[in-house]
């Protein structure tokens, strides 16, 4: 990892040096309200600890931040491992899941702060199936008020009757609490920044909209211009990237409605499952990426953590899923099929979106760092970029529209489905 970090010139290192000039200011007479005003409230706090231990300097700062991802990461693989087998499952999925994504996310995973978003939504996952139902609530709070988007993922706690209860006192419970922390601290405005902040932004040039017009760009190099916003990212202006922020906004919307009428549907159910939760994380946190006209390479990281812990608790649950005519087939036939053959189980399912999202975060890895001097400038090799950024991006589409049918069908408004034994598969010891 520190080897593909030198290749990449050390460019993915920019957020942390950010951070530090941030706390630096923070810790040099500017208040609260005027730091990091794009990230919530409680990220300040966190975001302070690497410039104490660091002794304030730049130097100090970015190797305590990477240290402390690196035992982050460690913690999470074990925690994984440890939770498969208190569960009784195979923990090698998981854990072996973990490690490749890690690879396949590139530095930029211990540059980042959504490592710590992606670890409470899996917390908050394996939580639920230990029947710690307030805990799970608290873990997605947690995770809201660090990167605002966990917030989605509240409805996926609730899979049964007490977890209505006591998961929704655990989420509101934490993020109030929260919340209250932070008005205190920063006043009203600093709260609601991170939204206004978001909303004033541009059209990314590696979000889904953005595309089109980056392919066209190739041809049209001076019609379209790549610029460094005031929102720290890269920003396409040109003809028609208003009318694809527009169309940005029709699809958060549209992509808002999906997920609430997924949600009501699997609510109306009784026989909710961990398995449908988890997967409705994903859904959701896949619909979110993929509306937004803005697209960050550390996106893929809040994947990891509801793919993680899906693979955690799948081996232990019989119910059978509709493949959508076998919807993952093409890259392997699907474990635990009962007679119909249009029915996967769990841990196939599971198995088959973790190699998605692989695929995906090495595409997301050869955009950034590898190749985003090029997708940003004119250079020899910007067409492949751009093309990469393109399969990308379609990829991306395709598997989320995949997993949207495969959710209506076999997660909302579903009848009772039939079970497969439990694979008896030993647990190492």
């Amino acid at each position: 990892m520190f080897a593909m970090w030198a290749i990449s010139g050390f460019y993915t290192q920019s957020d942390v040096i950010y951070y530090h000039e941030s706390i630096w200011s923070l810790f040099h007479g500017v208040p609260a309200k005027d730091v990091l005003v794009e990230y919530p409230t409680p990220l300040i706090w966190l975001l302070s600890i690497p410039y104490i231990l660091g002794f304030g300097t730049r130097v100090g700062y970015v190797a305590v931040f990477i240290l402390v991802a690196i035992a982050g990461d460690a913690l999470m693989g074990y925690v994984l491992w440890r939770s498969a087998r208190q569960y009784g499952t195979n923990p090698r999925p998981a854990a072996a899941f973990w490690i490749w994504f890690v690879l396949a996310s590139g530095p930029i995973i211990y540059m980042r702060l959504d490592f710590l978003t992606a670890a409470l939504s899996a917390a908050g996952l394996i939580a639920i199936v230990r029947s710690r139902r307030f805990t799970s609530g608290a873990m997605i709070g947690a995770g809201a008020a660090i990167k605002l988007w966990p917030a989605l993922l509240w409805p996926t706690t609730m899979v049964d009757k007490k977890a209505i209860r006591r998961a929704s006192i655990g989420f509101f419970g934490t993020g109030a609490a929260l919340a209250i922390a932070s008005v205190l601290y920063a006043g009203w405005q600093r709260l609601i920044s991170p939204l206004t902040w978001q909303s004033d932004r541009g059209l990314q040039i590696e979000s889904v909209y953005a595309t089109p017009l980056m392919l066209a760009r190739q041809f049209a190099p001076h019609t379209w211009t790549v610029w460094d916003s005031t929102f720290n990212a890269f920003e396409l202006r040109g003809p028609g990237t208003v009318t694809a922020t527009y169309i940005a906004t029709g699809a958060t919307i549209l992509g808002g409605l999906t997920m609430l009428v997924l949600y009501i549907g699997w609510l109306l159910r009784k026989d909710r499952t961990p398995i449908e939760a988890g997967t409705l994380m994903i859904i959701a946190t896949l619909i979110m990426i993929i509306t937004n006209k803005t697209f960050s390479p550390q996106y893929m990281i809040w994947l990891a953590g509801p793919v993680a812990a899906l693979l955690t608790i799948s081996a232990r649950h019989p119910e059978l899923l509709p493949s959508q005519g076998h919807l993952f087939s093409w890259m392997s036939r699907p474990t635990h099929l009962a007679q119909d053959e249009h029915l996967v189980g769990p841990l196939s399912l599971a198995r088959h979106i973790a190699v998605w999202t692989l695929i995906l975060t090495v595409l997301t890895q050869a955009i950034y760092p590898l190749l985003y001097s090029f997708l940003t400038s004119e250079q020899p090799l910007t067409s492949v970029a751009v093309v990469i950024l393109a399969l990308r991006n379609l990829t991306l589409v395709y598997f989320t529209i995949r997993l949207i049918v495969l959710a209506f069908r076999s997660i909302a408004f579903r009848p009772a489905l039939p079970t497969a034994p439990i694979p008896a598969e030993p647990v190492e010891q």
